[in-house]
């Protein structure tokens, strides 16, 4: 069995109980094909890059998924004519990251990577910078 990364954005008119209904068929449409959803993330509401169908917002909605390729192709026929769905993206991994990701609301990532980044920062401080003298005549600018 392979391991897939799906993501489909979803129109921003539905309702909640909508949204809802969207996910459940997607979901039975990669369990009766003999997947599985090992990871379902909801990223909300967001501002599309460009219109789509006439939309500039969408619902996102990112899985984790283990199955065959038949699996892939019939769930690509499948977003392909509904009509909630705007877009869609099924990559596939080999290595499954089943640490939330930042858009899915939980903050201790997020902080983990700002805490990574201001680290970067300190050790800008310790660079050594050479003066022009010490530089040879092809390294100056």
């Amino acid at each position: 069995m392979a391991f897939y990364e799906s993501i489909y954005i979803v129109r921003p008119d539905l309702t909640t109980e909508q949204l809802e209904q969207v996910n459940k068929r997607i979901a039975a449409i990669i369990t009766d094909n003999g997947g599985q959803i090992l990871q379902t993330e909801l990223w909300g509401r967001r501002q599309l890059a460009y219109q789509v169908k006439k939309n500039s917002k969408g619902y996102y909605v990112f899985n984790l998924l283990e199955g065959g390729g038949s699996l892939i192709a019939s769930l690509e026929a499948r977003l392909k004519i509904d009509e909630d769905i705007l877009k869609y993206l099924n990559v596939s991994v080999i290595k499954p990251d089943r640490t939330p990701s930042p858009l899915s609301g939980n903050d201790d990532r997020a902080k983990a990577s700002t805490d990574g980044a201001s680290a970067a920062l300190d050790d800008l401080d310790d660079l050594e910078i050479p003066d022009e003298d010490d530089l040879d005549e092809d390294d100056r600018i």
